[in-house]
């Protein structure tokens, strides 16, 4: 688009039908697509004029051209419409004219441009005696013009902020377009010429400084004011310079003088090269941190090496990529402004989701809880009554706490429930998300499985009864562990054997079983024995659990849930709650879809444990015996299989609902099918109801943005209610990216590559004389 073009939008009511539009034009700027898609017009200036519906094309384009003094035979006419604001159409005729006012109920905007016989009559260079100013922008755009430079400043010049959006939504925006990593040859033209005007001294330096990365040279301001620049190259007698000026009394700011020519030696070049500033080097990076948020500082320090021959260091990398992201994403603190306006938004996108937002007194934020309604129906009316909360470390640029609630689907597959963020994880936190989470399900009995700190521990008890908690086995494990470390046993053979037989007793489904395990585990070691007794077996051994617990010993599924955010618990507060419902709105689709292939009734993690069931089963002799109860021989037990009530001895059809290998055996013995006897809940009507809630993810077209006085205002000019960032703040040092890892956690089989055995390295084979 020409910079001699004119935009014209009108603004009417639907309702009013007077026949009259009111128009506001614009001329001498151009539309400029932004990454995220939006159109805006830059620059130009502005008048005003009102004109009737019915009005024909010729009288139309005479009432115009009347009010800005042009000649109709040289310019032509394009319009936009609502619906796509960066395609132009041409307006030549009264049909053209009728569609862009019914297309266009809210606004339009009309374009004119030079005619290309006008632009041949007048030459391609200079159209007019003085230069139309062009407003810059990191991709320069540049008018090279001679003459006069007293003009009038453009009058619609924007200097809004960038919207706040989510990681994964600006990537996706900045991968239609492929991104060459640090470029540096689209800079050598950052300043065109005199004439050339740049929206204020900020972005005039930013140009200088790209051009000197471009050139690889150095320069120094003579004079550096808002109002007056001059720089030169930093070698004597060099005659490279350029001085700029402001226009009137604005903060636009004018290139006066511009002698692009250097006269440097090779000692010159050498001594000379351009020094690294953060807040102006990180605009080489821009584009790349759009398209790749993970551009690791590694990376920037050896593209800065190929790219520009300069040598950074990991901590000025990592610099450039924050002063890029603030850029792009903006401050961290805006965040916190705009989460209010993000949860009211939350709410009337997805009706039925809960959020609950709370602050201090003085306005600064500190707790969040969201259960978008999409989980909450899918719990209550399809997912089994046990919950699994955790909560892991946020490392943003507040840090604070991520607390998480995640059930299970129909095929045993996390489902996550709520999110919470804190500025800790105390009493009053957890106590203020579980009242939170008891909302999602009312008065519905759950079973909590949780690990066993302090805060929990009193919470859990408060709120859902001290009969509902289940304590963590993997996290109780890790206690035992510390316990052997410190106090009792040695050796490695010893230490393996008290966990095995801690194994045992809290899987043991039997009260018998258990009772057997304890007194073993009592000869073996008396104290060990004394610290199970200690620590509450009733919440976490399998017999002495009050409550149905579906097999569910450990909050492994929220750790994955954790997993699952590993990434997105580094970002701002509302990037994370974005990419938060892109990735549920994924995982909610994804199963929807998955359980559509299911070739039976139930999931194929459901059929995976009742086939090995069935396989075990097989090999057991039934005996029918009376009132319908089977009986299955195991070597020389028998243990009673009651097909009426789904029970059996080993009460393992009942803990879990899914039928053990002694109901299997009994079932195939009568020629009964054994997926009719699992439990409903892991059956696929309960799937499709677990997924059958509609959601979507959020509008942020229209977010608002903030003033530089911390106001939160949309293009109306109305207010929003902000909140300030927590008080606490993240500490010294980087942020750790990955949590402790326990001692019992799976980890990846070690395979030697000169053997191919397992357990050891080619470094540590004991192989390798036999083989050389």
């Amino acid at each position: 688009m020409s910079s001699d073009c004119l935009g014209l939008q009108h603004l009417r009511n639907p309702e009013e039908m007077d026949g009259e539009i009111f128009c506001y034009i614009h001329q001498g700027g151009e539309l400029v697509k932004g990454v995220d898609g939006s159109v805006e017009y830059k620059g130009g200036s502005n008048d005003s004029m009102t004109v009737n519906t019915n009005i024909s094309y010729d009288q139309f384009v005479s009432q115009l051209c009347s009010k800005l003094k042009i000649k109709a035979n040289e310019v032509e006419f394009h319009f936009t419409v609502k619906f796509d604001p960066s395609c132009q159409l041409p307006l030549n005729d009264d049909a053209s004219l009728a569609r862009m006012f019914r297309f266009n109920d809210m606004f339009c905007r009309i374009y004119l441009s030079p005619c290309a016989e006008a632009e041949a009559e007048a030459g391609v260079v200079a159209r007019a005696s003085t230069p139309t100013p062009v407003i810059s922008s990191n991709s320069v755009q540049v008018t090279t013009t001679n003459g006069n430079t007293n003009v009038d400043p453009p009058m619609d010049v924007s200097d809004d902020p960038p919207r706040i959006q989510s990681y994964g939504f600006l990537q996706r925006c900045a991968e239609q377009t492929p991104v060459d990593q640090l470029d540096s040859s689209q800079f050598h033209n950052a300043i065109m010429g005199s004439g050339q005007t740049f929206r204020n001294a900020t972005k005039f330096r930013d140009a200088v400084y790209l051009m000197s990365l471009a050139g690889k040279f150095r320069y120094s301001f003579k004079r550096n004011s808002p109002k007056q620049m001059t720089v030169v190259c930093s070698v004597d007698e060099c005659p490279w310079k350029i001085t700029c000026r402001a226009i009137g009394s604005t903060n636009i700011v004018q290139v006066h003088t511009f002698r692009n020519v250097h006269n440097h030696s090779l000692e010159d070049v050498a001594s000379c090269q351009p020094l690294v500033r953060s807040n102006r080097a990180s605009l080489i990076i821009d584009n790349v941190i759009r398209s790749n948020p993970d551009y690791h500082p590694r990376q920037i320090c050896e593209d800065f090496i190929k790219q520009h021959g300069m040598q950074l260091s990991y901590c000025q990398a990592w610099q450039l990529k924050q002063k890029a992201m603030e850029r792009i994403y903006g401050l961290p603190k805006n965040y916190y402004k705009l989460l209010p306006w993000m949860c009211e938004r939350i709410v009337q996108t997805n009706p039925g989701t809960i959020v609950e937002l709370t602050h201090s007194s003085d306005g600064h934020f500190e707790q969040l809880f969201i259960a978008h309604a999409v989980s909450i129906q899918g719990f209550t009316m399809g997912c089994r009554p046990i919950i699994a909360i955790d909560s892991s470390h946020m490392s943003g640029p507040y840090n604070g706490t991520l607390f998480s609630a995640t059930s299970y689907d129909a095929n045993n597959s996390m489902f996550p429930l709520a999110i919470g963020v804190m500025n800790s994880e105390d009493y009053e936190d957890w106590s203020w998300f579980l009242k939170n989470l008891k909302k999602v399900f009312g008065d519905k009995e759950v079973v909590i499985i949780s690990d066993r700190r302090p805060a929990l521990l009193r919470s859990v008890r408060e709120i859902f009864g001290v009969e509902n908690h289940a304590y963590c086995y993997f996290h109780l494990k890790e206690d035992f562990n510390n316990f052997l470390n410190k106090n009792v046993i040695n050796g490695n053979q010893g230490k393996e054997n008290a966990l095995q037989w801690l194994d045992r007793i809290a899987y043991a489904r039997l009260e018998h079983d258990y009772n057997v395990c304890m007194f073993e585990l009592r000869k073996f070691n008396d104290a060990l024995a004394t610290w199970v007794e200690d620590n509450a077996p009733e919440h976490w051994a399998m017999s002495k659990f009050p409550k149905k617990r579906w097999d569910k010993m450990t909050t492994s599924f929220d750790e994955s849930f954790t997993v699952w955010l590993k990434d997105e618990r580094h970002y701002s507060i509302c990037n994370f709650i974005m990419e938060h419902m892109i990735k549920l709105g994924a995982m909610v689709v994804k199963h929807k879809e998955e359980s559509i292939t299911w070739k039976g009734s139930i999931g194929p993690n459901i059929e995976e444990k009742v086939m090995l069931n069935i396989t075990k089963g097989e090999a057991y002799p039934v005996t029918p015996l009376m009132n319908g109860i089977l009986g299955v021989y195991i070597g020389k037990s028998i243990l009673y299989v009651d097909i009426m009530n789904q029970t059996c001895t080993c009460k393992a059809w009942q803990m879990v609902g899914i039928p053990c290998e002694h109901a299997c055996a009994a079932l195939l013995s009568t020629g009964q099918n054994v997926s009719d006897f699992v439990e409903d809940y892991y059956k696929f009507p309960n799937q499709e109801l677990i997924y059958s809630g509609p959601f979507r993810g959020i509008e942020t077209h229209d977010m608002p943005s903030v003033d530089n006085d911390g106001v939160v205002r949309d293009f109306t000019g109305k207010i929003f209610p902000s909140l300030n960032p927590p008080h606490i703040k993240r500490p010294l040092g980087r942020p750790r990216k990955r949590r402790s890892e326990s001692p019992f956690m799976d980890k990846r089989t070690l395979y030697c590559s000169r053997c191919q055995m397992a357990g050891h390295n080619r470094k540590t084979c004991k192989r390798i004389h036999c083989l050389d």
